[in-house]
């Protein structure tokens, strides 16, 4: 036996089968007598059956923290995964044997809780409010990432947009609550692969993704959330570029410092995301566009379960599952 065991919650139970391969106890939220786990009035149900299985055991939590998108059957908002994740929590710090003994009537045996609990957040809630922009906006962020670790033992992480230097991280990382689990280098190795790129440069395309991963890059002004402008020029000697960013909505931005890249005489770019995100008006319309528009040269992971990349396309899509368990 592993010496862990997984649950994965509804924002990634995508991963089952990758995680099974490699011999993990994997347990999934099972669903309520509608065979939903959103009752009609919104209300989420979450449940665990087998429980007990996991007394004393190390458990590792796994939740993607945003929105639903057309890949999935239920429409759960950013909210509802917190909210399940906080629930799945709770259950596993106060686990309970239930026996009926009558009409309405239950008892209640307390059961051993799991040694150890640490939640994996493959994609981080309420991930563009880490901070106040504006005076008296709530930070979202930093208020799911402090509730949270107060319900476990540790946050991992997966490639945050909440920069180290943000006070709320640091004061969760110097307790030894949060850690980041970054796929960048072997979401880089897997689209290097993927394009047939033998030797290759890497880029970023903004100031942010600079200082994340201490790597060269262009400039960016936004007018909008689809219309970006790049700055600035990039030193390289490299005939095949990879361009690399953290998230993305529509690809504006990596579009945009390809062809820049092209402009500049660079042979072959391909690019790589760490997270890609359905939009709640449109769905995948503008991953479908991003795919399109790049001829193929795009690699992303399945840290958010999407129709175009997870289904339409998975040799363009990094299983984390192979990134998880060498950090875990």
């Amino acid at each position: 036996m592993k010496d862990y065991d997984v649950i994965l919650a509804s924002g990634a139970e995508h991963l089952k089968a990758r995680f099974e391969s490699f011999g993990y106890r994997v347990y999934t939220c099972e669903q309520n007598y509608d065979e939903r786990r959103i009752f009609p009035n919104a209300d989420i149900y979450t449940r665990i059956s087998n429980v007990a299985e996991l007394s004393n055991r190390r458990v590792i939590v796994i939740q993607s923290c945003t929105g639903a998108g057309p890949a999935e059957s239920e429409r759960f908002t950013t909210a509802d995964r917190v909210i399940e994740l906080m629930l799945l929590l709770d259950l596993l710090n106060r686990p309970v044997e239930v026996e009926k003994v009558g009409h309405k009537q239950y008892q209640e045996e307390a059961l051993p809780p799991p040694s150890k609990v640490e939640v994996v957040l493959t994609f981080q809630p309420f991930a563009l409010q880490d901070k106040s922009f504006m005076t008296g906006e709530a930070v979202s962020g930093r208020w799911s990432m402090e509730t949270i670790a107060k319900m476990c033992n540790k946050i991992w992480v997966v490639n945050p947009h909440a920069t180290d230097h943000l006070p709320w991280v640091e004061r969760l990382r110097e307790r030894g609550l949060y850690e980041v689990i970054d796929i960048i280098p072997d979401l880089i190795k897997f689209a290097a692969r993927q394009f047939g790129f033998e030797e290759y440069g890497v880029i970023t395309p903004d100031e942010g993704a600079q200082l994340r991963y201490d790597i060269e890059g262009f400039g960016k002004s936004r007018t909008n959330s689809y219309c970006v402008e790049m700055h600035g020029e990039v030193d390289t000697d490299c005939k095949n570029i990879i361009v690399i960013d953290d998230l993305t909505k529509s690809g504006s931005t990596l579009l945009k410092a390809s062809e820049r890249l092209i402009e500049q005489g660079v042979e072959n770019v391909g690019m790589a995301v760490a997270h890609v995100l359905p939009l709640i008006e449109i769905g995948e319309e503008k991953l479908e566009s991003l795919v399109a528009k790049s001829h193929g040269r795009i690699v992303t992971s399945n840290t958010i379960r999407t129709n175009v990349f997870c289904e339409m396309n998975p040799t363009h899509t990094y299983n984390i599952v192979d990134t998880l368990i060498n950090c875990l």
